[in-house]
C-alpha cells in the first residue's frame, strides 16, 4: 500500500515539475504563440487564479494512480516488469492523448506544432510515471 502511495505522489510531483519546466521555460514563447494565449503584465502579477493548477494537479495524479495501480493489477507476483510499465504508458498515451489533442487541430483549429508540443510532454510524462510505478511498486 505505502509503495502504491509513494508511487503516485513522486508520480504526481515529478510531472508537474517537468510540465512547469517545459512550458515555462523551454517552450514558453513557442507554446504560447501556437495555444493562441495573450498573456498581459496584470495577469503575470495576479497569482490568485489557482483553479486551473488544482484542476491539473488532480488530473496528474489520476493519472498516476490509474498507472500504478494498472502496473500493480497487470505485473506477474513479485515481478518486476520493465516492459509492461512502458506498455501502460504508450496505451494511456495513443489511447487517450494523441486522439484528444488531435481533435484540437481538427475541431479547435490549434497548429500542428501545438499537437506537438502538448502530445511530447504528455509522452514524456507518462513514461515518467510508468517508470516511477516500475521502481516504487513491488
Amino acid at each position: 500500500m505505502i509503495p502504491c502511495l509513494l508511487s503516485m505522489i513522486f508520480g504526481t510531483i515529478s510531472t508537474m515539475i517537468f510540465g512547469f519546466y517545459w512550458y515555462s521555460i523551454i517552450f514558453l514563447d513557442r507554446y504560447l504563440k501556437e495555444a493562441n494565449i495573450k498573456q498581459n503584465n496584470e495577469h503575470q502579477l495576479n497569482d490568485q487564479n489557482s483553479g486551473p493548477m488544482i484542476l491539473e494537479l488532480l488530473a496528474r495524479f489520476i493519472q498516476a494512480s490509474l498507472i500504478t495501480y494498472l502496473y500493480k493489477l497487470l505485473k506477474g507476483n513479485n515481478e518486476r516488469d520493465f516492459g509492461l510499465a512502458l506498455s501502460l504508458a504508450v496505451f494511456f498515451f495513443v489511447g487517450f492523448q494523441v486522439q484528444y489533442y488531435t481533435s484540437k487541430v481538427v475541431w479547435e483549429q490549434k497548429t500542428w506544432n501545438y499537437f506537438f508540443i502538448k502530445v511530447t510532454e504528455q509522452f514524456i510524462s507518462l513514461s515518467t510515471l510508468s517508470i516511477i510505478a516500475y521502481i516504487f511498486v513491488s
